[in-house]
This record gives C-alpha cells, sequence and structure tokens, in this order.
C-alpha cells in the first residue's frame, strides 16, 4: 500500500511526513503525549465500564431482594399497596376539584394533609367497589374522617356527598352506584396488577399537567 504523502499528526494535527507505514504522530514528544491520553482514556473507560458492572450488579441484587420480599408479602399488605396506588391516582386526577362533600378549596391542613381519597360507598361496606373510579372522588380530610360540620344544616358528609354526585352526574349515576353489584374475588395477582396499572396512570397525570404548565 502507498504511503501518504503527509497527513496530519494525531496529537498536535500538524502536517508532517511519515517516514514508516502506520506513523500517526510527528514527533516523539507528540507519540508520548499520545500514547498518555490514549493511557487515560482507556483507564476512564475501565473505570466506566467498571461502575456500568457495578451499577447493574446492585440492580440485580435489588430485584433479587424486592423478589424475595414479594413472596413473604401477604394478600392484605399487597391490597393496601393498591389501594394506597388507587387513591393516589384519585387525588391526582381531581387535583384542581374541591371537596366533594362541604365543596372546600381550601380546608384545614390536619396531619397528614389536607386530602384524602373519599369513596362514596365505603370499601368496608361495598368491597366491590373499592377500586370503582367513579365510587371515589378527592375529598378533604376533615369530611373523609366524618366530620360533623353540617350537623347545624341537619345533613351529614354522606348526604352532601350523595347530592353532589346527583347534582354533577345525574341521578343515574348514583343509583348505579348504590348497586347491587357483583363481588370481587381478588387474588394476589389482581393486587399487583392494580397496582402498576394505577401508578402508571397517576404518573402519566403528573407529567402531562407538568407538560402543559
Amino acid at each position: 500500500m502507498k504511503k501518504p504523502t503527509r497527513r496530519k499528526c494525531a496529537w498536535c494535527r500538524g502536517w508532517f511526513h511519515p517516514v514508516r507505514e502506520g506513523q500517526i504522530v510527528c514527533t516523539y514528544t507528540c507519540a508520548a503525549e499520545y500514547g498518555r491520553a490514549q493511557t487515560e482514556k482507556a483507564k476512564a473507560k475501565a473505570a466506566q465500564l467498571a461502575k456500568q458492572r457495578q451499577r447493574d450488579q446492585q440492580k440485580e441484587e435489588r430485584a433479587a431482594w424486592r423478589e424475595r420480599k414479594d413472596k413473604l408479602t401477604t394478600k392484605s399488605e399487597w391490597m393496601k399497596r393498591a389501594q394506597d396506588e388507587f387513591n393516589g391516582y384519585i387525588r391526582e386526577r381531581d387535583f384542581d376539584r374541591p371537596c366533594i362533600s362541604c365543596g372546600d378549596i381550601n380546608p384545614p391542613d390536619l396531619h397528614g394533609g389536607k386530602w384524602d381519597c373519599g369513596h362514596f360507598l365505603s370499601v368496608g361496606s361495598h368491597p366491590e367497589l373499592r377500586f370503582e373510579e367513579k365510587n371515589a372522588f378527592r375529598q378533604c380530610k376533615r369530611c373523609n374522617g366524618g366530620a360533623g360540620h353540617y350537623t347545624r344544616k341537619n345533613h351529614t358528609v354522606s348526604q352532601r356527598y350523595r347530592e353532589n354526585l346527583v347534582a354533577e352526574f345525574g341521578q343515574d349515576y348514583v343509583e348505579w352506584l348504590e348497586g347491587p353489584h357483583e363481588p370481587k374475588r381478588y387474588r394476589i395477582e389482581d393486587y399487583q396488577r392494580i397496582r402498576d396499572e394505577y401508578k402508571a396512570k397517576r404518573k402519566a397525570l403528573i407529567e402531562s399537567r407538568e407538560e402543559a404548565a
């Protein structure tokens, strides 16, 4: 192969005439600097690969730990995880709504925050509606805790909840909620699916709102 008459030095980028095939630097000084730079580059790459291997190992260890932990998690704990994600989604869905019962938009800041996910028909009396989005709305902690601040008006929190649902969605909507409904028998796999579904839906709502801001 014919040697080039001249080429640029790989280090100083000056033009030079190679005296041997494969020569890429013009002087011994440039060769030393180029070699040092390549060594440092190789060390940096090796360090980066080592860090990546460490991160991968830590990720595998965390995944294995979660898998072991999940195997020890009871069905009731999985139900709580699913419920927490569902409730978080409802609060995010209704972030700009007033309380479904009292209509407050800035209720008292009670312990744990201002807002809950309030079920119209409670999960205790109607477990089949536990994850029914039409049965849950953002509710202030005062109302969700059963506060009696409607007694002077001969109302209860649940009565106001129902009246507001009828006013907004209609009588048929509320009558459908009030049943009857088929009972549901959730498995651990169902709770895991529900948890993941509402975690993703809540995240999508947050991202959409941030993009629109």
